[in-house]
């Protein structure tokens, strides 16, 4: 696990970093050191806790080691543990909580079922206190969005509440399509889904959910709802861990939405088919313009477009690119620039190579951004 976060702090930091106030490539380090931790070193760190409450340092290595291996101890003292952390995170810092909530961890989440750690009761003492903290903030959107996902799985009842009230449509699209999964929670490693179970796929929340995509015309919430069925699917039935073909459902959404309000970016990068057992969709990363540029093999410069040129006009076209799986340019979308100078950038950055960008050995998808830059010469 170990070499997981390594790769995957050396591949994000560039964009993450960017993400909040925290240091990114700090929390990555904590985590692993936490992942190491022997006994006495956690007792240690419990101690020093005692002492200082705010020590933020000892309860994300603590979180980490409560979270990898239940077999160190007695299972429920190491629930108790982790909940005692878990309940000081929502109670005292719910806004960026303690740096873990801008990476791809899962270690403050508790999850009511589907592994060693699930814990109903943990479930609905987090979901109150997430509760409280929005209604003692109920302003604070960011805040209310990271207790709607720290909930998702909890209470998911509760969560559709609160994205009802925030007109978050994307977000009731993804809770639909995790509940018609029977999706239990997530890895306290990474947040993959951890499993399905065909109980919560019978539930009365999923048929109502099902029912809810079924009747469903708005295009955000679809659009999310599809590609988190698809992907999530995917994952699952890799994972031997899915033994309903979700595919046809997503193929039913995937019809209803209108080309206008489709992101090629996510649709181009959707599995649309069971994959083997095994073998898990390629993943999509985000990676910040100047880290993807070193990955740069063939780089077309564009030509100066005769009009522009003859105007005066300079400048940076801004696009955010789509790279596929063999570092060929899939997809631009141009954000910013003078309209004289987009399309010759567009025509030269289609073709551009990267060296594939690799996720533990296997090739994925990376959403990047790119500037070309047109500067006259002087006459």
């Amino acid at each position: 696990m170990t070499k997981l976060w390594v790769v995957l702090a050396m591949v994000l930091f560039g964009l993450l970093a960017q993400a909040g106030t925290r240091d990114v490539k700090k929390t990555y380090e904590l985590i692993n050191k936490g992942e190491a931790l022997s006994s006495r070193d956690a007792d240690s760190l419990e101690e020093r806790i005692a002492k200082k409450p705010e020590d933020a340092e000892a309860r994300i290595q603590l979180l980490s080691y409560y979270s990898r291996i239940p077999a160190r101890g007695a299972l429920s003292a190491i629930k108790a543990a982790r909940l005692k952390h878990i309940l000081w995170l929502v109670a005292h810092d719910p806004e960026e909580g303690l740096g873990l909530f801008q990476i791809a961890t899962g270690i403050y989440l508790v999850n009511r079922v589907g592994d060693d750690l699930a814990d109903a009761e943990a479930c609905r003492l987090v979901s109150d206190l997430w509760l409280e903290q929005m209604k003692k903030n109920a302003g604070n959107v960011k805040l209310r969005r990271e207790a709607v996902e720290a909930i998702l799985f909890c209470s998911p009842e509760l969560a559709e509440q609160a994205m009802a009230e925030m007109k978050d449509e994307a977000g009731l699209g993804r809770l639909y399509a995790y509940a018609v999964l029977g999706v239990t929670g997530r890895s306290y490693a990474n947040r993959d889904p951890l499993l399905s179970d065909a109980a919560l796929r019978a539930s009365p929340f999923a048929k109502k959910a099902q029912g809810i995509l079924d009747e469903a015309t708005d295009q955000q919430l679809l659009m999310a709802a599809v590609g988190t069925l698809l992907r999530t699917g995917a994952i699952l039935w890799a994972d031997g861990k899915l033994d309903w073909d979700y595919t046809s459902m997503g193929h039913s959404l995937l019809a209803k939405i209108q080309e206008e309000a489709v992101d090629p970016f996510v649709l181009l990068t959707l599995p649309r088919t069971l994959p083997a057992r095994g073998d898990r969709p390629p993943a999509m990363l985000r990676i910040g313009g100047n880290v993807q540029s070193r990955q740069l093999v063939q780089k077309v410069s564009p030509v100066y477009p005769t009009g522009a040129r003859d105007a005066g006009i300079e400048g940076t076209v801004r696009m955010t690119a789509l790279i596929g799986l063999d570092g060929k340019v899939l997809h631009l979308r141009p954000e910013s620039g003078h309209a004289k100078l987009v399309p010759a950038s567009v025509d030269a950055v289609r073709q551009w190579m990267y060296k594939p960008t690799l996720l533990n050995g296997k090739p994925c998808y990376v959403l990047t951004q790119v500037d070309v830059n047109y500067v006259l010469s002087p006459r």
